[in-house]
């Protein structure tokens, strides 16, 4: 039988024994991240490379590493992006900040600080502000497989040297989320209380609006596939499932849900269906924020005491397209633009 001397003796062993494991995960750990830390920054490193040897230049002052010991990220001051190629575009904006958690290294969060001012030959200097920007992507094998943004009190002005600028659209929340899945591309948007603030802008009350997709084949896209490539040579040939459109405003709403393609001229064809609840007021939203199917948006809206049947509320209308000619029935409604 052990004498009781042994007890403490054991129990320094054990206590011991614990201590020894604590230092060499310790150890183990400090190695991982500098390790991962490393590889982070020459990787950020090489991108950047990668990126101005195809035109783009990006510029992340102060770079830093950070998050030791159980998230590893990277932070800079400000960030700006110029793509001279293609489409000319310029984006700037404040620091920037991004973690990971080290047991999960392949889920990235992050926050970008505004304003961010974004620029190129086809659009006019925008302006784009918020109180809070939250991004979140998730990598895998084949590269990005999922991405996030969230963002609270955006706010959209014609940017203006030296001030704010001239306001155009403010909302109190948006979403944007995107993942591959069987090889397509799943899209889903969403935006609570969008304003339009321009000068000489519509009083309409606030607009929700959702969206709701899947682009057949298109999962590559977000492993830069669609970088530089117009929406004509984007879409072309390519099958769209669109689950829901959703436009509300107060007691007006449209939804719209169908299937269509577009061709090698960027004409539309497909079958949809569109509920509506007032199509006066919502016709008068589409003709401002969409000028070219203002004539298509008043056409529906008188084609739907005819062609229309009611559900739950609201007239529902058969559409078809065919190489960009859009009808409900024998009604023509009109063309539909063009993808470019």
């Amino acid at each position: 039988m052990a004498s009781s001397s042994d007890s403490p003796s054991r129990a320094r062993r054990g206590l011991i024994g614990v201590a020894v494991v604590a230092v060499l995960l310790a150890a183990g750990l400090s190695g991982a991240w500098f390790y991962l830390a490393g590889r982070l920054d020459g990787e950020l490193t090489r991108a950047i490379e990668q990126a101005r040897a195809r035109g783009t230049t990006v510029e992340c002052p102060d770079r830093e590493v950070f998050g030791f010991p159980f998230r590893i990220g990277f932070r800079c001051d400000s960030l700006s992006v110029v793509e001279t190629r293609h489409r000319q575009i310029k984006a700037s904006a404040g620091a920037i900040r991004t973690a990971a958690q080290i047991y999960r290294p392949n889920r990235i969060v992050g926050e970008l600080d505004g304003p961010l001012r974004l620029s190129g030959a086809d659009l006019p200097p925008l302006d784009f502000r918020w109180s809070l920007a939250q991004a979140s992507a998730t990598f895998w094998t084949a590269g990005l497989d999922h991405f996030s943004i969230v963002t609270d009190d955006p706010k959209v002005a014609l940017a203006a040297a030296g001030g704010d600028g001239q306001p155009v659209m403010d909302a109190g929340h948006t979403e944007v989320h995107a993942r591959r899945r069987d090889g397509n591309l799943d899209v889903f948007t969403l935006m609570k209380g969008g304003r339009l603030v321009f000068s000489g802008a519509p009083d309409l009350p606030a607009l929700d609006a959702s969206t709701d997709l899947t682009i057949d084949g298109a999962a590559d896209w977000l492993s830069g596939a669609a970088t530089g490539l117009t929406g004509r040579e984007l879409f072309a040939g390519r099958h769209v499932s669109l689950r829901s459109l959703l436009l509300e405003m107060d007691t007006a709403n449209a939804e719209l849900s169908g299937d269509f393609s577009f061709d090698e001229e960027g004409r539309v064809s497909g079958k949809f269906e569109l509920a509506i609840a007032e199509p006066k007021r919502i016709a008068d939203f589409v003709t401002v924020v969409l000028p070219k199917l203002r004539d298509v948006a008043a056409a529906i809206a008188s084609a739907l005491p005819m062609a229309g049947r009611r559900s739950d509320g609201r007239t529902v209308i058969e559409l078809r397209a065919k190489n960009g000619i859009l009808a409900a029935g024998i009604f023509p409604i009109g063309k539909l633009p063009s993808l470019e």
